[in-house]
Parts: C-alpha cells; sequence; structure tokens
C-alpha cells in the first residue's frame, strides 16, 4: 500500500510579529490546526522563560519577536509558545538526515518520524534579517533551506547522549538563514554559538563553497572540501566519544560521497537521492526514521528542487524571483511515502522485539550493515537482504532464517557465507553427531 504525503507551502513577508501571526493564521485553517486550537494546554512547562527570553535575545531577537506574533495569532500565552515552538526544551526524538554537496549543487534527504514532522515548507521574509525559504520545526526552527544570498544549510542528529545548555539544532539552522550570506560567516557563527547536542551542520552557498561543522558540546570542527557528504555522525577522531551506535549512518556515508565524486547534474542528484530504491533512502517509517523530503539546490541561481516522500516528481522554485515579489505559486507539496518500487508499508518493522530479548527481521534491507559486538541469539530473519553484510562477536545461538534472504557477499568473521556452508556440508559423521 502507499500513503499520500502533503505538505502545506506559506509565504510570509513583513515584520517578525507580522510573519508569526501569518504563520499562526494559516496553521489554523489547517485539519491539524483545528485540532490544535481544540487541544488543552499542558502545565508545567519545565523551563524557565526568563533564561529562553535571555538566549533569543542574545541570538536570535528576531525569533523573540515572531514568538510572540505566533502566541497572539494562535491566542495562546507566550509561555507556551516558547515551550512548544522555540528554544524551551532541548531533547527532540532522533532523526537521520543526509546530504551531498558537489559541483555547485546541494543535496539533502531528510528523515524523520512522521508523528512529529510538521508538514510546512515556508518561505518567510521578514524585516532586518535574510528572507529564506525551508521546511518548518514547530514554526520558528527550520531543518534545512536556503537564504536569499544562497547560503544553504541542514542538521544531521549525531547523538544526545551529551548536553548542556545551548541552542537546539532548528534554532540554530534558522539563525545561520537569517544572520549569513557565505559559508566563512556561518562557520563562524557556529564557533561562537553554545551547542545543547551533538549535531552536524552541512553547509553551501552561492560560489559553492562548502563544509561541515561537526558540533559537539565541548567543540567544533570543521571539514571542508569541493566534494563531501555528511550523515549523522563524526568522523572526526577527537569527536568520536559522541557518536551513537548508528549503522544506517555508516552504510549512508560512503555512497554519499560516491554521489560527490560523480558531480551529477541537479535531476539525477535528485533522483539518486529520492529514489526509493536509492542506498540512502530510508524506509523505516514506524520506526521514526523515513524519508520525509528530499531537496536539490543550485545556490548560485536561488533555485530548488524539492519533492515529498519517495520517487517524487519534484517541484521547481526560483527562490530568487520571490524575493523580488513574485508568489511561488505553489499552495502544497504532495507525494507518497516510501515510493512506487517500495511503498510505504506500515506492518513492516525494520527490528521487531518479541519476548525477552529476540529480534525478529522481517522485510528490510540491512545491505552492507555492519554487526559487531552485540547478540542475536534467538533472532529470526525473514524476506531480508544482507548482502554484502558484515558480522563480528555476535553470538547467533538458536538463530533462525526463514524464507527468501539475500547473503550475497555477507561474511561472519571475516569469512563468506559460501565457505560457511561449504565446510558445514563437508563435516566428517562425527562431527556432525
Amino acid at each position: 500500500m502507499t500513503k499520500p504525503w502533503r505538505v502545506d507551502v506559506l509565504e510570509c513577508r513583513g515584520s517578525s510579529y507580522d510573519v508569526g501571526k501569518q504563520l499562526a493564521a494559516a496553521f489554523l485553517k489547517t485539519t491539524r490546526g483545528r485540532a490544535y486550537a481544540r487541544r488543552k494546554e499542558r502545565r508545567p512547562f519545565a523551563f524557565s522563560l526568563r533564561n529562553a527570553e535571555a538566549a533569543l535575545e542574545t541570538w536570535a531577537p528576531n525569533v523573540w519577536e515572531e514568538l510572540h506574533g505566533l502566541a497572539d495569532g494562535l491566542k495562546i500565552p507566550i509561555e507556551r509558545a516558547v515551550a512548544e515552538y522555540s528554544n524551551g526544551r532541548l531533547r527532540y526524538p532522533p532523526r537521520g538526515c543526509s546530504a551531498v554537496m558537489s559541483a555547485g549543487l546541494y543535496g539533502r534527504n531528510y528523515d524523520y518520524d512522521v508523528r512529529h514532522y510538521d508538514r510546512i515548507l515556508v518561505a518567510i521574509e521578514p524585516k532586518g534579517v535574510h528572507a529564506s525559504v525551508g521546511f518548518s520545526d514547530r514554526f520558528t526552527g527550520r531543518l534545512d533551506g536556503m537564504n536569499e544570498h544562497g547560503l544553504c544549510v541542514g542538521l544531521h542528529q549525531v547523538s544526545q547522549a551529551a548536553s548542556r545548555p545551548g541552542l537546539v539544532c532548528i534554532l540554530i539552522v534558522r539563525i545561520v538563514l537569517d544572520q549569513c550570506a557565505t559559508k566563512r560567516e556561518a562557520v563562524a557563527l557556529l564557533r561562537r554559538i553554545p551547542h545543547g547536542q551533538s549535531f552536524n551542520y552541512s553547509l553551501m552557498d552561492a560560489v559553492g563553497s562548502a563544509a561541515v561543522v561537526e558540533a559537539s558540546p565541548a567543540a567544533v570542527v570543521v571539514r571542508e572540501g569541493e566534494q563531501l557528504g555528511c550523515s549523522n555522525h563524526f568522523p572526526s577522531p577527537s569527536q568520536q566519544a559522541f557518536n551513537r551506535r548508528n549503522p544506517g549512518s555508516y552504510r549512508h556515508l560512503p555512497a554519499l560521497e560516491k554521489f560527490a565524486r560523480e558531480r551529477l547534474s541537479a535531476d539525477r542528484l535528485f533522483k539518486a537521492l529520492n529514489d526509493s530504491l536509492s542506498p540512502v533512502f530510508d524506509h523505516r517509517y514506524t520506526t521514526g526514521s523515513g524519508t520525509m523530503h528530499t531537496i536539490v539546490c543550485t545556490p548560485a541561481e536561488r533555485r530548488l528542487q524539492i519533492g515529498v516522500g519517495g520517487d517524487a516528481m519534484p517541484s521547481t522554485i526560483d527562490f530568487g524571483s520571490w524575493v523580488r515579489g513574485r508568489p511561488l505559486g505553489l499552495e502544497a507539496l504532495t507525494g507518497q511515502l516510501g515510493g512506487t518500487a517500495k511503498p510505504f508499508d506500515p506492518g513492516r518493522r525494520v527490528i521487531v522485539k518479541s519476548e525477552g530479548p529476540a529480534k525478529v527481521f522481517i522485510g528490510t534491507r540491512l545491505d552492507n550493515a555492519l554487526f559487531r559486538d552485540v547478540t542475536l541469539a534467538n533472532a529470526s530473519f525473514a524476506n531480508v537482504s544482507l548482502a554484502g553484510a558484515k558480522f563480528d562477536d555476535i553470538d547467533f545461538s538458536n538463530t533462525v532464517i526463514t524464507s527468501n534472504c539475500n547473503f550475497n557477499g555477507m561474511q561472519i568473521a571475516g569469512v563468506g557465507v559460501k565457505e560457511l556452508l561449504a565446510a558445514y556440508a563437508q563435516r566428517r559423521p562425527e562431527e556432525q553427531a
């Protein structure tokens, strides 16, 4: 089956307060907005309004003004607006993201939980800061986007394990879009900002200068180059302590770097990222990490190709024309979760825990996955592709393989599965007893 997917497109101009009120008015016209208006307020908000105000007044005074417009438009107290739509809370559900920066193009997939995704693409032109277009998170935050100067930025979660008081990821992306015009300016700002958690930030500007900023609560490391890939871990040796166990990130990065080396056209890069059979397209919608949207930006032209879900027909946005006063000409982006070749299936589970520690792997691709120092005792595999997967220091006791599994090139402790099976078949009778 497929699941239709729709993302609303909003356009806001004026003062930051006006932008907040316009966002609220547009949101309240949607089905989710009407449901929100009926929802009861939840207290306590478990944060300090004074601290939140101080942080925003220091780093993003325009966002503080926008929050007041949002609060008035939604008819809620400013405390609730800050708690739900700003820097009031630090912890966010895990998310996965991929980016390619090469040949003057910035391409990106955003993978997240269907339940927490805003489903809003917003173009804003507030007075006093740069105009930008990007995917909203909690209205005032951004997941990724491009501003009027052609600067592109996206976030990539690494870990929540170590955190400290600081700014949240979605606000950091928004501040970069609002205040920076070049990669150099963005890197300088990201070095100064207090980072609450560990994230990568992928960057490219209008002249094609690109960087990945590895930002942890302890340090900021910058990787620059003409052909870059970025996923959800820190490659730099000095930042390894902040990485979490994330096989998907390590599996995605080589494919992203390959796309970068190939210097693809905008159309080909979009397909490489958005094809539902792509090695970097994520189908884990039921476990909170399915591909929500794909963007490919041409910063020099202030142009974006955008699609939602998988196997999308991209919509093109001429953001330069919008800044000059023309409308985007889009009310919504539509598509489907998953794709035509491999549609979304709410019954599919990448890993489903059954009774006890046993794991059941059903109907998924784990190609080139690395399993190390974990137990797969009593696990079962069915309709799974493990082509090229590697297992080391694994407990396989009582593991069951049922049907339709692909093991081409898979290795256990450095030995191919075919060789292991051949050796097993040639055992002496006393060994088989």
